[in-house]
């Protein structure tokens, strides 16, 4: 009789103990002021992620680990990484579901949270303008050697 009692008020003790932060996973928004429309792969220890076009929003696995954010577009190409923090409400849960509910939440990566906006230093202006001076370049030469051998 006695062992029954135990295993229900055990068996209702870990129940409770559920989290109550907000959840395992969150969405994230990269922008590239200086680059719109670039492509970016985001990688923590959990997972990886793309984003066809900035600015453009995802769904990541949150972690305690580094987010590696990779954007390119054309030949301009530069990663960053941004780090987690842990909820306000983990420690809420650590006091209200004990040691277990904080090991759930830290072992699930819901005790963690990364930036919701992510403003990447991408920039393809300098890019193109290179391009542009180098396209530039290229036609003022092609023009002098026709120039030379017309003269020849």
């Amino acid at each position: 009789m006695h062992r029954s009692i135990i295993i229900t008020l055990l068996t209702l003790f870990l129940y409770n103990c559920a989290s109550i932060t907000q959840g395992s996973d969150q969405i994230v928004t990269v922008d590239t002021p200086n680059c719109p429309g670039a492509q970016c792969k985001l990688t923590n220890k959990d997972g990886t992620y793309y984003i066809n076009q900035t600015p453009g929003t995802v769904t990541i696995n949150k972690s305690g680990s580094q987010l590696s954010v990779e954007c390119y577009k054309g030949d301009a190409r530069s990663v960053s990484s941004s780090s987690s923090s842990v909820e306000n409400m983990a420690w809420g849960n650590i006091l209200i579901g004990g040691i277990i509910g904080g090991g759930v939440d830290m072992a699930t990566g819901a005790a963690y949270k990364y930036p919701g906006l992510i403003s990447h230093p991408l920039d393809c202006r300098e890019s193109s303008q290179s391009s542009n001076t180098r396209n530039d370049e290229i036609s003022e030469l092609k023009q002098r050697l026709e120039e030379l051998e017309k003269d020849n």
